[in-house]
């Protein structure tokens, strides 16, 4: 028997998304149905309603979610009906190889772990939907594999909450998992968006010595230093010249520098501002076949690491714990991150809105959510005056 629910259906790259009655499957054994509260918007959604990153069509995208346990599969154990939970779009099986040697995003069972023979969503006419790394968040509901579910304490607000699932986690993730910063380290963080902010984060409270944030909005460098950039760099157009400028902020290099913006151009520079020894982590998603260039000269004579953190190497289902930790004492700073929340219908026009510079992350309420200045507002406004 399959369950009727509204989501945002991905038809055709480049136009707006549409919202659908599909019809959702009951949870297999190991599955869970979840009533998503909030989802967020992250650009890697963006990068498949533009068009930068493919998939099976129509489909529904979303992966940023926290929301309630409405049913389980007969052999689920870790969580019930009633649990509030975080989702995320790396669940891993914990006995493969990659997931023994402490490397849970690079599972190499994931595949097996999320196969099911019968399609999650199908449309009033049987047809199959897609559903983005397992999990097709922007619905009424949504199935995952228990794997793929953290629980999370009501004292943590689901707007926050749902930040966990994916922003939190890459930016977060990569200081602390993926980079492994420490006080020793001075840092720089390529792109102030919601992943590059968590990743200011995630360098502070790891300790580091300097952070110094880069972007080519200087809206976006004024909310870094907020949220513990302790220096700020403008980039233009030259990324020679913010070579130039980041080696007068701090001398010969940065030991550490993240890219969170998912652009060539910018891999390049996270590695061409690195100091001997250093190590640049490149998180953000780009175009299918796009390619970095890099001197390799400064690879091998300096002793440099150009490396990528899938998801920020991270270790969900205990770093959400930590990452609730950090929330209640007040280090880890969730709430001034959510710019706005819209509710579900608005999903178009959060889209639209990502592209203010003010804009850290924009969350989908699929209840009623409490009175929040908007970007939406604040971009109104600006037309008005």
């Amino acid at each position: 028997m399959r369950t009727p629910i509204n989501a945002a259906v991905l038809e055709q790259p480049g136009r707006p998304l549409r919202m659908t009655e599909v019809l959702l499957d009951e949870p297999a054994e190991h599955e869970v149905v979840v009533r998503p509260e909030h989802v967020g918007l992250c650009h890697s959604d963006l990068h498949y309603v533009k068009g930068a990153l493919s998939i099976e069509l129509p489909a529904v995208l979303g992966h940023e979610a926290v929301g309630v346990v409405e049913h389980v599969g007969r052999a689920v154990t870790r969580v019930a009906p009633g649990d509030r939970v975080v989702a995320t779009v790396t669940p891993s099986c914990g006995i493969c190889p990659s997931c023994s040697r402490g490397r849970p995003t690079q599972c190499t069972r994931v595949d097996r772990i999320r196969y099911r023979e019968r399609p999650k969503l199908v449309t009033r006419q049987g047809v199959p939907v897609e559903v983005l790394g397992g999990l097709g968040a922007f619905a009424e509901a949504f199935l995952a594999g228990e794997g793929a579910l953290a629980k999370i304490t009501p004292d943590v607000p689901s707007s926050a909450a749902c930040l966990l699932g994916c922003c939190i986690t890459t930016g977060f993730g990569a200081a602390v998992h993926g980079a492994k910063i420490t006080a020793e380290d001075t840092v720089a963080v390529i792109g102030c968006g919601g992943v590059g902010i968590a990743a200011v984060q995630g360098a502070r409270i790891a300790g580091a010595r300097r952070i110094v944030a880069i972007d080519a909005v200087g809206e976006k460098l004024g909310l870094a230093r907020t949220f513990g950039a302790t220096d700020v760099l403008l980039a233009g157009s030259d990324p020679e010249a913010t070579v130039r400028q980041l080696k007068e902020l701090v001398t010969g290099g940065v030991s550490h520098a993240i890219e969170a913006v998912g652009r060539a151009q910018t891999a390049e520079l996270a590695f061409a501002i690195l100091a001997p020894t250093g190590t640049a982590t490149v998180l953000g998603l780009m175009p299918e076949g796009e390619r970095l260039s890099i001197p390799a000269d400064a690879l091998v004579y300096g002793d440099r690491i150009l490396r990528g953190a899938y998801m920020g190497a991270n270790r969900f289902l205990s770093d959400v714990e930590m990452f609730t930790d950090h929330y209640r004492s007040g280090r880890l700073d969730l709430d001034s991150m959510v710019t706005a929340e819209l509710p579900f219908g608005q999903i178009n026009e959060g889209f639209a809105a990502m592209a203010d510079p003010a804009t850290i992350r924009i969350v989908l309420g699929l209840r009623a959510a409490p009175n929040r200045p908007s970007t939406l507002d604040r971009i109104s406004q600006k037309g008005a005056a």
